[in-house]
């Protein structure tokens, strides 16, 4: 690729950011693909001899800054950035001048974009009070441009941090996004009574103050509304669907809890219409109640609740099982269920104390945990109570949720270990063992964990032994080789996996027409 001239690209450098003016393109707004008989192509650069709205889609993946660098390249790329349908600017400011810096850039590029329609637009940066102008005239030429999905996601060093950016008042009217993402923005609460976001199907909104009466004008406002996503946001302690007959999915990730009330609060969900319901992240003081989610297909239980002093800790414990056990309750109809680290540690003592999980319709199962022998009752627990699973998948991959934080009363309960445990539950009939259960999978085996190794292990066994209809169980295992290749691994550690593999295909099956595959990778 021949290298660029001075007649063909023009630089300005402003502070640490390089942004490249290119040439009028009012009367040339789409190149041409050059013939393969060029010298880029013949020198092996097949890249630029791709159509223009290729290139610009694979330019659209990039931020805006490294897109814009591309037209340094050749003649062929000095405009092609200028009409890719992604306009992604993101900077991590650590000053206020970075940010300014950051502002004349952004302003820079929208003056040389020459598309007609942006189809995402994103700005992520630490938002300041004296660049709302600028950031006010970036959304206007969002809305301008027809954008599709429109991205405010701010930072902030610190939460309560007053310097919020107030949404521009025609950004209530009706815009031609369909998603709306929003992070550290502040909401307008007399403007959402009449907001019009008629084409607004996905709506994200995190760390942001949201009353009932806000969520409920939200409702009202957005007709197409599918999927809600509240994160870590404060001021409500209710989501009346009600007021929504096309949303189907709601995600609630975390709490503030109320701004004018101390103390435990609870939020009340109903949404009868709902199809799917995601509760996780870190509560604050905040409890869940299900009133009326009868149309749910597909739940995600992940939350993690307060912590507490040592004190009281037996009566928190009390307190957050029986809320546990009122949600599960309530979603004994679902489908698919998926339970996070905090939840499966609370069902695991439960369990060990008597109290059995409540009875699942659930054909599905998702564990999104990095399991011990800790957690193996919560496991049964839940075999135990979905009579009628088909598939269950463990996920091993880290989770951000903490565990349970156990109190020393609790660990005359756990005086065992994995194989001891399920031996015992081979005493027990699990119905969705004998009659249902097809289908086995587990993610993110780490074979360089001895502990997870062994609880993985005797859970296959158990598994394969008990299981009389199991068509498959595969197990994806991986080994942390930082820097190294596949060609790199030492044969130690192949020879490891190999007697894994052998180990695992040697066990006994009830199922005679059980296969068992182990996937590896090594990263």
């Amino acid at each position: 690729m021949r290298q660029p001239s001075e007649s063909s690209v023009n630089a300005t450098i402003w502070d640490s950011t390089t942004f490249y003016r290119t040439p009028n393109l009012k009367n040339n707004p789409l190149k041409r693909p050059r013939s393969c008989q060029n010298k880029e192509c013949q020198n092996g650069d097949r890249i630029s001899n791709l159509p223009d709205p290729i290139i610009q889609h694979i330019l659209s993946f990039l931020p805006a800054d490294d897109a814009i660098k591309t037209c340094i390249l050749s003649k062929r790329w000095d405009s092609v950035w200028t009409l890719v349908p992604n306009l992604i600017f993101r900077r991590e400011c650590s000053c206020s001048q970075e940010a300014e810096s950051f502002a004349v850039f952004v302003d820079k590029a929208l003056m040389h974009y020459c598309s007609p329609k942006v189809k995402k637009f994103l700005v992520e940066f630490e938002f300041t009070e004296c660049l709302k102008a600028q950031v006010d005239s970036w959304v206007e030429f969002a809305v301008r441009l027809k954008v599709e999905e429109l991205c405010l996601e701010f930072h902030r060093e610190i939460v309560d941090d007053p310097d919020y950016y107030y949404l521009p008042n025609f950004l209530y009217s009706n815009i031609p996004a369909e998603k709306l993402s929003l992070r550290f923005c502040a909401l307008s609460p007399d403007k959402l009574k009449q907001v019009s976001w008629m084409s607004l199907k996905v709506l994200s909104i995190s760390y942001i103050y949201a009353s009932n009466e806000m969520i409920k004008n939200i409702f009202l406002g957005c007709l197409l509304l599918e999927h809600l996503k509240l994160s870590q946001c404060y001021g409500f302690d209710q989501i009346n669907t009600n007021f929504s007959s096309s949303l189907k999915d709601l995600v609630v990730d975390g709490s503030w809890g109320l701004e004018d009330k101390f103390g435990d609060f609870v939020i009340t969900i109903k949404g009868p219409s709902l199809l799917s319901l995601t509760l996780t992240g870190y509560m604050r003081r905040a409890n869940y109640m299900l009133l009326d989610v009868s149309s749910l297909v597909e739940a995600n239980i992940g939350y993690r609740m307060k912590s507490c002093s040592h004190g009281c800790r037996s009566n928190w414990y009390s307190a957050h099982r029986s809320m546990l056990h009122d949600l599960l309750e309530k979603l004994q109809h679902v489908e698919k269920l998926t339970i996070g680290t905090w939840c499966l540690q609370v069902l695991s003592i439960s369990e060990v104390k008597g109290m059995s999980s409540p009875t699942s319709a659930c054909k599905y199962l998702t564990l999104n945990k990095k399991i011990n022998k800790w957690d193996l009752p919560g496991i049964a627990s839940l075999l135990q109570s979905s009579p009628n699973l088909q598939k269950l998948t463990i996920n091993l991959m880290p989770s951000n949720n903490f565990e349970f934080e156990l109190d020393r009363s609790f660990y005359k309960y756990y005086n065992f270990d994995g194989e001891e445990y399920w031996r015992l539950y081979n005493q027990r009939i699990f119905k969705c063992l004998v009659l249902h259960l097809k289908s086995v999978e587990i993610v993110g085996f780490d074979t360089s964990c001895s502990s997870l190794k062994l609880v993985v292990d005797q859970s296959v066994q158990f598994l394969l032994k008990n299981a009389k209809v199991l068509e498959k169980m595969i197990i994806h295992a991986q080994r942390d080789a930082v820097n190294r290749t596949w060609m790199s691994v030492e044969a130690q550690e192949l020879m490891e996996l190999l007697e894994l593999t052998r180990a695992f295909l040697s066990y006994p099956r009830a199922s005679p027409n059980a296969k068992v595959m182990l996937e590896s990778c090594f990263k």
